[in-house]
């Protein structure tokens, strides 16, 4: 740990061990959980290794339908700490706001959306939260983001490739009772090529974003969308040229007895009772029918080096979509979730597979698609919850012929499973991906208003996974299938408090 970072937890550790005041708020998360991703394995002998069963779990202890609208795994142990500050201002209905909000964890602190807000609230016959805001980010505005599901959001700080800074941001909200609109600004400092020479500079790169939404009778409709300078090209033919992304979210949804809402990692942190619903009281179930169904889709575009024409460049599309539904009936849940993401859509931060590289001509593409339905049913006389979730995925992938990876060359016709920027398994010759199919069991006892207990048992037949093995003469590599049944369990105590 750096003397910087020391010195920021100690600061930190010294303001909540003095007179903490109602302006302070915590979020902490402490998990223990006993995990094994995988009985049917050895370590070593599969591209996601399994270690054996042991305290501690990562996403690798997950599934793909997991954690659809959080960054989080779950089985994280960690804490926000914010100092929080509202206060009326010199101007009659003119209010300020203030939050420092930093995220702790063993070996990392990061700023997790510190902000100032000045907000106008309305005369008589406006309701509470019916307002004009502008809220600043001094250090990060990876909360403000475009879209709507966090799997399918975008514009977040990595929209900004190899940024050299934090991406501060500013947005500009007006609130009415039935609707918002918004437009905001991110600024990232990028180290550009400066025209066609070896020169190097940081140079301030601009996001401008927009939104509008209403909410009428339950009805939800929202749109939103930007356009992000990106850097500079470093390629011979197009050196110091630049790169832009642009692109277009909507969202249109129906509920009843429940709001529809946003991520809960893209609120922002403040010392109300509100957040402390959103963070810490176990699900309520008051005996009535309430339900959310809504679709969610992105369209983007953004400009990249043209592999077949030199000194060309060429628009690379990309697109997501998604429905939800989920329905709360007495003690009964359900909910599913069905998705589809562009190669594009996955990798457009990057950018593209090849970076800042379009895909060249013969190569085939093809989306990734999945979908999940996950039933459960509370017993609340002993504060049990059991449930099962099924799904079924197929993976994105590239095909091309004679690929080659870091001077290593793989004869013939490949593909490439792309499950993310960091997972990419390449398959045998000829062979094409397939769908994965995996379940999840879990029971869930909520011991007390902070504490749950979870225990989780999962199966997945995933036969996209392979090994790289030299041949008989050490000179070539091969790709090989590797056990596709994956058997795993957790069993995890969280506290929240």
């Amino acid at each position: 740990m750096n003397r910087c970072r020391a010195v920021w937890i100690l600061l930190v550790i010294a303001v909540f061990n003095s007179s903490a005041s109602a302006g302070d708020f915590m979020d902490i998360r402490l998990s223990w959980v006993l995990a094994e991703n995988n009985f049917l394995v050895e370590p070593g002998e599969t591209s996601v290794n399994s270690p054996g069963i042991g305290i501690g779990a990562n996403e690798n202890n997950t599934l793909f339908f997991d954690n659809y609208d959080t960054k989080y795994t779950g089985f994280e142990t960690f804490g926000h700490l914010v100092l929080y500050k509202k206060m009326p201002a010199f101007f009659e209905n003119f209010n300020a706001e203030a939050a420092l909000v930093l995220r702790i964890g063993a070996q990392y602190l990061d700023d997790e959306g510190s902000y100032i807000r000045m907000t106008y609230d309305f005369s008589d016959g406006f309701t509470d939260d019916e307002n004009i805001e502008l809220t600043l980010f001094p250090l990060s505005g990876d909360r403000f983001r475009l879209g709507y599901s966090y799997t399918l959001s975008w514009a977040a700080d990595d929209i900004f490739p190899l940024r050299a800074t934090f991406v501060p941001a500013v947005k500009l909200q007006l609130n009415i009772g039935w609707g918002y609109c918004f437009v905001g600004l991110k600024t990232a400092q990028l180290r550009e090529t400066l025209g066609d020479t070896s020169q190097t500079e940081l140079v301030t790169n601009y996001g401008t974003m927009a939104g509008l939404g209403v909410d009428i009778e339950g009805f939800v409709v929202e749109v939103n969308g930007g356009y992000f300078t990106r850097g500079t090209f470093e390629h011979e033919g197009v050196r110091g040229r630049g790169l832009y992304l642009s692109g277009i979210s909507y969202q249109v949804g129906y509920h009843q007895g429940t709001e529809i809402g946003a991520s809960i990692d893209f609120e922002l942190y403040k010392n109300d009772p509100y957040m402390e619903t959103l963070f810490f009281l176990p699900e309520e179930y008051d005996g009535g029918l309430s339900f959310v169904i809504k679709h969610e889709g992105t369209f983007l575009t953004h400009n990249l080096l043209d592999p077949d024409e030199r000194g060309q460049m060429s628009q690379q599309l990309a697109y997501a979509f998604d429905v939800n539904f989920s329905l709360k009936y007495g003690y009964f849940r359900i909910h599913l979730d069905a998705i589809i993401r562009s190669l594009s859509f996955l990798l457009h931060e990057v950018p593209s597979f090849t970076p800042f590289q379009n895909y060249p001509d013969g190569v085939e593409t093809s989306p990734e698609y999945w979908a999940a339905v996950g039933v459960d049913y509370h017993f609340p006389s002993t504060r049990l919850t059991p449930g099962i979730k099924f799904g079924f995925k197929q993976p994105a992938t590239y095909t091309t012929q004679n690929l080659s990876v870091g001077g290593v060359s793989f004869a013939g016709g490949r593909t490439i499973v792309v499950n993310s920027r960091q997972s990419r398994s390449i398959l045998p010759e000829g062979e094409g991906a397939l769908i994965v199919w995996s379940v999840k069991a879990s029971l869930k006892w909520d011991y007390a208003e902070m504490l749950s207990l979870v225990a989780e048992i999962y199966y997945a037949y995933d036969d996209n996974h392979t090994r790289y093995e030299s041949d008989f003469w050490g000179l070539n590599i091969m790709s090989r299938f590797v056990d596709p049944n994956v058997l795993g369990l957790n069993l995890m105590a969280q506290a929240r408090f």
